[in-house]
């Protein structure tokens, strides 16, 4: 019998949860709570969730018997019978057996990728950099050095964790619903079938992403108040990207793609983008614009890019020689700051959010952005719409990169344990 491809399973999967209250929604919805809110007690699930203690039970004991969920006994203690009495017994939290599945999260760069082992429960058991050439490899070689990559660091770092599922953040054009990525200004290969093809190797269910769209989804998770309403996250570093969020959920285009708002031209004689184009807001505003330019300005020849550690120590090095009194260092960041204020003039005019989160690797250099930005905003937009969207700094965690694509992985893997009620139920 020719075998279902994980593609398929899940979106089956997905199909039943959509229909009829069934046991398998009532699973999921057991999962969706928990995954978003963290470990909770069996009443507060009932509550949180309107449903019947009785039927709240049943499924949590499904769960805990199938090894899909554990209980985390913590300190907090519920009363028992009329005040005066005794204390009750300590209340039992219920959450993801970390010890049962993993995902691994992979971030593509500037040929680097970073690979990280996260467990059901959320931890971070794992992580990995590796510097490799990318950009030259063709379609085939591309897929088999990640996949082999992916498969060494499963193999010596999952012990005997099942992996159950791959999360993958690209920079470029991603189609989210196919994993298809169209472009990337770190790959030569287009259109690649990055998820199908991966999958097709490694024998796993896998989701991509592009990496700013999937940065703003962890961001979200991380605070709640970008949960609401019209969000912007803007990240700044490697290159320029944009996530949009509608009451926590990514905003997506026609063919489930986010947006690529580094490659909207601001001055076509301008610097020399890695699109092929000039004057690209990333041209002046990106790491590597800032880098390039720092090379002219310190009369240094170019030099490998190297890992993302060496990078990043070349950039910080940048910014403190500017903050020390460099004056031609300096020009470059109010240049990258004034970009920076066009950009969000931008997405203030033509999405009125409620929020603009600028994030990233480049907000190392908030202190020498901000004095060339806060100038420039009072006339890069409307004043009044301006005033309407609160603009906020989120300094930059590495564990993102990789985390928001993580989060993808486990609720894909969260929907294929829900579905599997039927089978546990014959």
């Amino acid at each position: 019998m020719k075998s279902v491809s994980h593609v398929r399973r899940l979106k089956e999967a997905e199909r039943v949860l959509s229909f009829a209250p069934s046991r398998q929604a009532t699973r999921h919805r057991v999962l969706a709570a928990l995954r978003s809110d963290g470990p909770l007690a069996r009443i507060e699930l009932s509550h949180r969730l309107g449903m019947s203690p009785a039927t709240a039970t049943e499924t949590v004991t499904a769960l805990l018997d199938e090894g899909v969920l554990c209980e985390l006994r913590g300190n907090e203690e519920t009363p028992r019978g009329p005040k005066g009495q005794g204390r009750g017994r300590p209340r039992v939290q219920l959450g993801f057996n970390g010890a049962r599945n993993a995902v691994i999260g992979v971030w593509i760069g500037q040929d680097e990728i970073e690979l990280a082992l996260v467990d059901a429960a959320g931890n971070r058991r794992a992580e990995r950099s590796i510097v490799t050439p990318l950009k030259s490899l063709s379609k085939a070689d591309l897929l088999k050095r990640l996949a082999g990559m992916i498969t060494k660091f499963g193999h010596e770092m999952a012990g005997d964790i099942k992996i159950a599922g791959i999360g993958i953040a690209c920079q470029g054009y991603v189609d989210s619903e196919l994993g298809r990525v169209a472009w990337s200004p770190v790959l030569t290969a287009r259109d690649l079938p990055l998820a199908s093809e991966l999958s097709r190797r490694l024998k796993l269910p896998v989701v991509a992403d592009n990496d700013a769209s999937a940065l703003a989804l962890a961001l979200a998770r991380r605070d709640r108040t970008l949960q609401q309403g019209r969000v912007a996250c803007l990240m700044i570093g490697d290159g320029v990207g944009l996530g949009l969020l509608l009451d926590g959920k990514l905003y997506r285009g026609a063919r489930s793609g986010g947006s690529e708002f580094g490659h909207i031209r601001l001055d076509r004689r301008g610097p020399q983008c890695r699109c092929g184009g000039r004057g690209c807001i990333e041209a002046s505003l990106a790491d590597y614009a800032i880098a390039r330019d720092a090379l002219l300005v310190r009369g240094g020849r170019r030099r490998p890019r190297g890992s993302r550690a060496a990078f990043e120590k070349e950039m910080l090095a940048i910014a403190a020689e500017a903050r020390a009194g460099n004056t031609a260092l300096k020009a470059l960041f109010d240049s990258a700051g004034r970009t920076l204020a066009d950009g969000i003039g931008i997405i203030i005019q033509m999405l009125e959010p409620d929020h603009i989160v600028i994030c990233g690797p480049g907000t190392r250099a908030e202190f020498l952005l901000r004095p060339a930005f806060e100038a420039r905003l009072a006339t890069a937009a409307i004043p009044e719409l301006t005033a309407l969207a609160k603009i906020s700094f989120v300094p930059h965690d590495a564990r993102l990169r990789c985390e928001g694509v993580v989060l993808k992985a486990l609720e894909r893997l969260d929907v294929e344990l829900a579905g599997s009620a039927s089978a546990n139920a014959t």
